[in-house]
């Protein structure tokens, strides 16, 4: 554990000292699938990462029945807006397959946030992400059309593997979600039947691919341009048909065709 504990204190900027420091004070947990690691409203008293498998930050609703905000996956680091502000959990974490997390107690984050400006950094950096990526979700939920929502949804499920990561989306030929649609489709904010429907567009184009209880993305690098394209637009087109929306992929994977070859004629001259 400890070389794979290593590397993950090196990526979140932690100096040589602190990370000797604090490496023989962290801790495994393990969870099954459904468990709760923490339910809102509960404190929360450790910074977790996800060593494998996927959890799910989600609101408890009323009726029953939990609303996805989004999904963590290997590598991803979450509860520190909690330990940060020192206020309770807003969401349930939720694990939606057998998973394994690193804990770093509560005191050992402060002692960093306080002595570590690099690591300040990147805790500023991964903190604005998750913000970045709750507010395209509740826009897409008042503003966009289902179609947007399940094709804009995908592209940030996708993105949030790769930042966790670390890793560019030119780094895989396609990304494996092992999460099944009906939660996807939740996370999307639209019905399964719906999911379903617009499922198919995206297989029968060849940017999806349909396993039993995952879902394969293909061509990362083009969701990842979609996803850019979306963001940067000066005007925001909510209402979007399906239609609509394969051709703007198809017009991501042009632009991530030319990219790449304007990458090798620069290599190679």
């Amino acid at each position: 554990m400890s070389s794979y504990a290593y590397s993950l204190l090196k990526k979140i900027n932690f100096s040589e000292r602190r990370i000797l420091n604090v490496l023989p004070r962290l801790s495994i947990r393990s969870f099954d699938a459904g468990q709760v690691i923490w339910g809102k409203g509960r404190p929360v008293q450790s910074w977790y990462c996800v060593m494998s498998g996927y959890v799910a930050a989600s609101v408890p609703l009323e009726a029953g029945g939990q609303l996805p905000v989004h999904v963590l996956g290997q590598q991803a680091w979450f509860g520190e807006q909690s330990l940060l502000s020192q206020q309770p959990s807003a969401m349930d974490y939720r694990c939606l397959t057998p998973v394994e997390v690193i804990g770093m107690d509560k005191s050992l984050l402060d002692e960093a946030f306080s002595q570590e400006p690099d690591f300040v950094r990147f805790l500023v950096g991964l903190a604005t992400w998750r913000v970045q990526q709750q507010s395209e979700m509740l826009m897409l939920m008042r503003l966009g059309s289902s179609s947007l929502r399940v094709v804009m949804g995908l592209a940030q499920l996708a993105e949030a593997i790769f930042y966790d990561l670390d890793l560019p989306a030119t780094a895989w030929d396609k990304v494996e979600i092992p999460i099944s649609q009906e939660l996807i489709a939740s996370l999307c904010g639209v019905s399964r039947t719906l999911f379903s429907e617009y499922l198919q567009h995206l297989v029968r184009a060849g940017w999806v691919k349909v396993r039993y209880g995952a879902i394969e993305m293909n061509q990362p690098e083009v969701w990842a341009t979609f996803a850019q394209t979306q963001r940067v637009r000066p005007r925001v087109a909510s209402r979007p048909s399906i239609e609509d929306l394969m051709a703007e992929m198809a017009a991501a994977q042009e632009a991530s065709d030319v990219g790449r070859s304007g990458q090798r004629i620069a290599m190679s001259a």
